[in-house]
């Protein structure tokens, strides 16, 4: 925001330079970007008169004038046609230095001239270039013209942060410097004009009283619309704003001057004779006073009247209602819109302005009467002889009252490490508030209207620091002792299977926790356990996660759009699901697998990524883990989606606290809903937090046996309904002290195997810690395990 440092001063006590001001502001939480000196681009001009005008001897088109300073009279040859006696002028001395360079003395058709009577355009001003500057008859003659036109002044771009919407604004940073540096305030000049009871203001109706908490309305009668003096030209310039006429210059100058944005109405152009603050309704338009016209949707706040909307609230004014030069009568606009509201409207539309730069951050509520009456007060003394001005119309639905702020000095100091004097503590808390009381140690404060951001005890401590100095504050050492941080077994857990799971291959994916209610309804999870989001951020982030497996399939899906074959993904977070006790919110860890077993090569096996993998993979992860129980009947436990495994290749992992894992190939329906269809992807998830539970235990110490092995490989032909998980938890009840493991090594269907049968091939070790086992007994404990499958599942020995 760019601020004039003349204008500064005229409302606070600035006695240090515009340079030295800068240097102060970071102390105050205000960057200061950028210096830049404005000023005249000329020296040695001064007022004078031309006392007389004669004809040069020797040009029919030049004129031989004298020209008093005031202290002498001077000859000087002027060409211009309008030159007259009597005439108040800019008169450029000998030696003066003009945009065209040095002036030195000169003749001109044979006759010395000691000077120039100047134009516009020679002193690089704007106005009519077709003759030389004529002044106010009643401007005293010898005044250093720069001076007289304002002279040079300091443009301070400063830097505000978006919690200090009060210090957009001339008056907003003076009462900063006045309440942090102890400057003195300028009283503000009281609005003079005398409001005319016989004149009515439009009504205004807000059926959104949310959207605007405030409008303040008045009617102004026989406005004649023109160009502004030059001091208000000169303020607007200056902050890189082009002047356009004398109301809408007031208005930006108001808006500039204390923060608050208006807008200006041609009355007459306002059909209907009232004003409605409502959203826009579908299919409306507006021609924008930058002459785009905006598609409008009900998402956006208007000012409309009797017909249709002449303003897009907050943001733009119409070009339909703008204010001419045929303008008569104005109806000025002085609101206040909700943060939000105009945002939202600003984004939608694509649109930016002083106005919504401002409103956006928010406007201090109680402002908005006293801008009106200003601006008022300006147009009635600059912008017409007979203007009458209604009195204003105050449509303050959104009145609130301020909260109080209790706080203590002691507390003040324990946020801030300070010893501050109780005294200092409540003087610099009285500087920043609206009305305090004390009772005691403890003191009561109330925030003005327009520090919006003051709401808590930490928000007054930080004042208190920058209002007595953050150099006051000692730097000190924590005194505390520091604490080892007693990390989370879940999160431990997460972190050693998580790196397990990079070296075995798989990538970690990082999703969102939110996910739409159409993935949820997918995964055929009851409503009624849905976590939903207060306020999404979006229309597809509407509930949080009760599985990691959509993020998975949403990562997975990206990575197949860009014709990656072979997937391997794997994530861990948490997850979340409602029951009768809550909220309940668990650590998972899922993984998924997708495509061929290894990259495409000339060698390389044509073997999908599958069931079995995934079986090894969380074999792996949850190896050294006892009391397992690997079976495909229970039910999902705490895991969210009955239905996200294909019935046939769900397992499920439990010990005795519950289900600590799930695999199985995705559901062909699911599949399909992600579009990963074209391979049959397979899936795993874990518990964490009963993983950490299950792995908390004393880790035991089981020495390798030093005596020999032994292995049988024994081929059995079994039912295609008999799992696999029954005949090994068939084998182990057994309890054959020489059998130390059991692994299926491959299995068959097809020729020579019975239809509705498969042949399975099984890897039994045999080992003792103490001795080496006999062939017999070896044999013996073979022949036991075929036994029992025999009798339990009519397994029979494939021939």
């Amino acid at each position: 925001m760019k601020i004039s440092f003349n204008w500064l001063k005229e409302r606070v006590g600035v006695e240090c330079g515009a340079i030295e001001l800068a240097d102060m502001l970071p102390r105050l939480g205000i960057g200061a970007e950028s210096i830049e000196s404005l000023g005249p681009a000329f020296t040695g001009v001064v007022t004078a008169e031309v006392l007389a005008k004669d004809k040069h001897p020797n040009a029919d088109r030049l004129s031989l004038c004298q020209v008093s300073d005031g202290s002498r009279t001077y000859s000087v040859v002027c060409g211009a046609p309008n030159v007259a006696a009597g005439q108040k002028v800019p008169f450029a001395r000998v030696g003066a230095v003009l945009p065209g360079g040095k002036l030195s003395k000169a003749k001109i058709r044979g006759v010395e001239s000691e000077g120039m009577i100047c134009s516009c355009k020679e002193l690089s001003l704007e106005g009519d270039a077709s003759g030389i500057m004529v002044l106010d008859p009643a401007t005293k003659a010898g005044q250093d013209f720069a001076a007289l036109l304002g002279g040079s002044d300091t443009i301070l771009d400063v830097e505000i942060t978006a919690n200090r919407p009060d210090l957009l604004s001339h008056l907003g940073l003076a009462r900063e410097l006045s309440i942090c540096l102890g400057l003195p305030l300028k009283e503000r000049t009281e609005p003079a004009f005398k409001e005319d009871d016989s004149l009515s203001s439009f009504p205004v109706d807000i059926p959104s009283p949310g959207a605007c908490p405030r409008y303040v309305g008045r009617l102004i009668e026989g406005v004649s619309v023109g160009e502004s003096p030059d001091w208000l030209k000169t303020k607007l310039k200056a902050v890189g704003l082009r002047p356009i006429n004398d109301v809408a210059d007031i208005t930006n100058y108001i808006l500039l001057d204390s923060g608050q944005p208006l807008h200006a109405f041609d009355a007459d152009l306002i059909e209907g004779g009232r004003i409605v603050v409502r959203f826009a309704r579908a299919g409306e338009k507006l021609l924008a006073l930058d002459g785009k016209e905006y598609p409008l949707t009900p998402e956006c706040l208007v000012i409309a009247d009797a017909v249709k909307p002449v303003a897009i609230a907050g943001v733009m004014g119409g070009e339909a209602t703008a204010v001419t030069a045929r303008t008569r009568r104005v109806f000025l606009e002085s609101a206040n819109f909700t943060p939000v509201t105009v945002r939202r409207g600003s984004q939608l539309l694509r649109l930016r302005s002083d106005a919504s730069y401002r409103f956006e951050r928010g406007t201090d509520v109680s402002a908005a009467e006293w801008a009106s009456r200003s601006a008022a007060s300006l147009i009635a003394s600059l912008c017409g002889g007979s203007v009458r001005v209604s009195p204003a119309l105050d449509v303050y639905p959104g009145r609130r009252e301020p909260s109080p702020i209790r706080v203590t000095a002691d507390r003040i100091n324990s946020i801030l490490g300070s010893e501050f004097p109780r005294d200092e503590v409540h003087r610099a808390i009285e500087a920043v508030s609206a009305q305090i009381r004390v009772e005691g140690d403890v003191l009561t404060a109330l925030a003005p209207t327009w520090r919006s951001d003051l709401a808590t005890s930490s928000d007054l401590a930080e004042e208190v620091a920058r209002i007595l100095g953050y150099d006051r504050i000692p730097s000190t050492v924590p005194s505390s002792a520091l604490r080892p941080i007693e990390e989370l077994r879940s999160l431990a857990v997460a972190r050693k299977a998580g790196s397990r799971l990079a070296a075995l291959g798989l990538h970690e994916s990082l999703t969102y926790d939110f996910i739409s209610e159409k993935s949820v309804s997918l995964l055929e999870v009851p409503e009624e356990r849905w976590v939903r989001l207060a306020n999404p951020l979006t229309e597809d982030w509407t509930v949080l996660r009760p599985s990691l497996i959509p993020g998975l399939l949403q990562s997975l899906r990206r990575n197949v759009e860009r014709q990656a074959e072979s997937v391997r993904l794997f994530e861990s977070g948490k997850v979340y699901l409602r029951d009768a006790s809550g909220v309940r919110e668990r650590p998972h860890l899922a993984g998924i697998l997708y495509g061929p077993l290894v990259p495409a090569h000339w060698r390389a096996s044509k073997e999908k990524t599958g069931i079995f993998e995934a079986k090894t993979i969380l074999a792996d992860l949850l190896s050294g883990v006892p009391g397992l129980e690997w079976t495909t009947e229970g039910g999902n436990g705490g895991f969210a989606g009955e239905n996200l495994l294909l019935p046939g290749s769900r397992v499920f992992i439990r010990n005795a606290s519950g289900v600590l894992a799930r695999l199985g190939t995705l559901h062909p329906k699911l599949a399909r809903a992600w579009e990963v269809d074209r391979e049959q992807p397979a899936v795993f998830e874990l518990d964490l937090e009963l993983l950490a539970e299950a792995s908390s235990g004393p880790k035991v110490f089981q020495p390798p046996s030093p005596f020999p092995s032994s292995w049988r490989d024994l081929s059995v032909v079994i039912r295609d309904s008999v799992p696999y998980a029954d005949l090994e938890a068939a084998i182990r009840g057994l309890r054959i002290a020489e059998l130390d493991s059991v692994e299926l090594v491959d299995l068959y269907a097809g020729k020579g195997v019975a239809d509705g049968h498969r042949s399975l091939s099984l890897r039994f070790v045999f080992q003792l810690p103490d001795r080496t086992l006999k062939d017999a007994e070896v044999s013996a404990a073979a022949d036991k395990i075929l036994a029992e499958l025999g009798k339990k599942f009519g397994a029979e020995l494939r021939k």
